[in-house]
């Protein structure tokens, strides 16, 4: 009997949901109702039971596992976080590139639990359709096409953080069942999870469609599958320029035709959610700012003076907000059945840190004084804050309710959506794709920057007086655009789980880990040593976890990691 992670660890059924759950009802959107055990004889008959296995593989990526993984993976051995006085062993073993195969955040079990929930959806979903005349077609299409999508989004996680993957493309209702799957080549996943996305973009609901907040920007709808396609567009790149000499996977003119898709991927998002707020707005009164940003409201005295900013109020404290493409939806009825705390944990609160902190100089050496964002992504108060001061700046983006950083969220009633992707995120891979291609002409690196410019002067105190203001003449090569789109991504997007994997695409890209070794001067004296040990492209991938290693004998370690394996054989 398997007792580890595997690939799929105790989703056999394992709960229920209620009944009208992804629908118009009084019960809270993703609200579980446990139950012991779902005889499988008596399920799949109605659309309550498909609707309450497709909640279940959401809520799976709501679990205090998964958003803590998302969170490490994506961000912790990055510039913007290390870990805090009080540190856990795993938690400073990442960061100091002492990862093993031991570490507990190298088990991936949580994200192919996700994924069986899609594929048992996926295959058993279709029959309910003769079973339950309230179960229509066109509901079929949307639930396969959300499951389509999800599993195509947690293999794309995967791919990112261990690269060589397993496919996961066929359920799993017992442990019996559980294929001992081969790893395939990031291309050949790269290329499935896009296969996913294809079928799903016509299947899932029109954006908008929906009948409350929650449903469109907590369920995939087609502009989440677009930025998703832009996402994997962006890796296809990147891996198709590192293996460009392996014709097996790469052919001649691919790197350019997927930064072109990807182009063409954040167009159609954009262009969908232009039209979305047209339509709202027909024959009101409407200002309107470069890129429909959201602005920051109030007098630009108070503004310098108490660093408010409405605009992550908005996103971030009221949630859904009309730059929101999609986010994780999290209420109190969820927190207190044990999910959506996975924040909490890395985050910590006020003066109470989690697993991971801001490192000492990051904010006033990456963003200038009057940028709103330094006071609310972080707990900083003042540019003139010392090392002397007794606590460490806190990661307060999700964690705070209102900017300045305040206002904490507690444990007992978190209630921050998980953001995967909204407006600022899908410009700026717009701007990465046009300045990155070899085609790319003047006018893309003029977009590029105007878009640039748009989401950086939105942050700043006083919008027509900033300070150390962008200027064009500055960026107009593409390495200086790549640079000047990179650096916003890490200024917007701190702590949303995007840094150190933008970080990857450019070693990638460059076939070379010289541009990113950087990361390692937060820890001062030991950053020699970390960089030493971030020469290979290898070792910016995580390990595979030993449980894995010993119960598939058809895996095989990362190469980085070879050495430093404990045994796989089971004691």
């Amino acid at each position: 009997m398997k007792i580890v992670s595997k690939i799929y660890r105790k989703t056999v059924l394992a709960a229920t949901l209620a009944v009208g759950v992804l629908g118009s009802s009084c019960t809270d959107y993703l609200t579980i109702i446990p139950a012991d055990v779902v005889v499988e004889e008596n399920f799949w008959q109605t659309k309550d039971q498909v609707n309450g296995m497709l909640a279940t593989s959401y809520l799976k990526l709501l679990s205090s596992d998964a958003v803590s993984k998302a969170i490490i993976w994506g961000e912790m051995r990055s510039d913007n976080m290390t870990y805090p006085p009080s540190y856990s062993t795993d938690i400073k073993n990442i960061v100091e590139a002492n990862i093993i195969d031991e570490n507990n955040y190298c088990r991936w079990g949580i994200f192919y639990e996700a994924i069986n929930y899609a594929n048992l959806v996926l295959e058993s979903a279709p029959q309910v359709i003769e079973r339950d005349p309230d179960f229509s077609e066109g509901d079929l299409d949307v639930v396969m096409g959300e499951m389509y999508a999800m599993r195509a989004l947690c293999h794309f996680y995967l791919v990112r953080t261990f690269r060589d993957i397993p496919l996961a493309m066929k359920s799993a209702r017992n442990d019996s069942e559980i294929p001992d799957y081969v790893q395939v080549h990031p291309l050949e996943a790269l290329n499935a999870i896009m296969d996913d996305l294809n079928r799903a973009e016509n299947m899932v609901m029109k954006s908008g469609a929906f009948s409350s907040d929650q449903q469109n920007y907590g369920r995939i709808t087609r502009n989440a599958v677009l930025a998703m396609k832009a996402d994997v567009n962006l890796w296809r790149a990147a891996f198709a320029t590192y293996y460009e000499n392996d014709e097996k996977y790469v052919k001649p003119g691919d790197v350019q035709m997927y930064y072109d898709e990807c182009v063409q991927n954040c167009n159609d998002v954009i262009t969908n959610m232009d039209n979305a707020l047209e339509e709202e707005n027909k024959g009101k009164p409407v200002e309107k700012y470069a890129y429909n940003l959201i602005q920051n409201r109030g007098d630009v005295k108070e503004k310098e003076n108490g660093h408010f900013s409405t605009a992550y109020d908005d996103i971030f404290g009221a949630k859904n907000s009309s730059e929101s493409i999609f986010e994780l939806q999290v209420q109190g009825s969820n927190t207190t059945n044990g999910f959506a705390k996975g924040v909490y944990s890395v985050y910590g609160t006020e003066g109470n840190p989690g697993l991971a902190i801001v490192p000492q100089g990051f904010v006033t050496s990456n963003y200038e004084e009057d940028d709103l964002r330094a006071y609310s992504f972080t707990n900083l108060k003042s540019f003139k804050q010392t090392s002397t001061d007794n606590q460490s700046t806190c990661i307060a983006k999700y964690a705070a309710k209102s900017a300045p950083a305040s206002n904490y969220r507690k444990s007992d009633d978190w209630d921050a959506n998980w953001i995967i992707y909204r407006r600022t995120d899908v410009l700026l891979m717009k701007a990465e794709a046009m300045v990155t291609r070899e085609n790319a002409v003047e006018a893309d690196l003029v977009e590029a920057f105007n878009i640039v410019k748009a989401i950086n002067t939105r942050s700043r105190v006083d919008t027509l007086n900033v300070t150390n203001p962008l200027k064009i003449e500055n960026y107009m090569t593409r390495d200086a655009s790549m640079d000047l789109v990179r650096k916003e991504r890490l200024l917007e997007l701190s702590y949303e789980g995007k840094r150190w994997y933008d970080l990857v695409r450019l070693a990638l890209r460059e076939k070379s880990t010289d541009k990113i070794k950087f990361v390692a001067d937060k820890l001062g004296s030991t950053s020699a040593v970390v960089k030493t040990k971030m020469s290979t492209i290898d070792g910016l991938f995580m390990p595979i976890h030993i449980d894995e290693l010993r119960y598939n004998k058809n895996l095989k370690q990362n190469p980085a990691y070879e050495k430093k394996s404990s045994s796989t054989e089971m004691n």
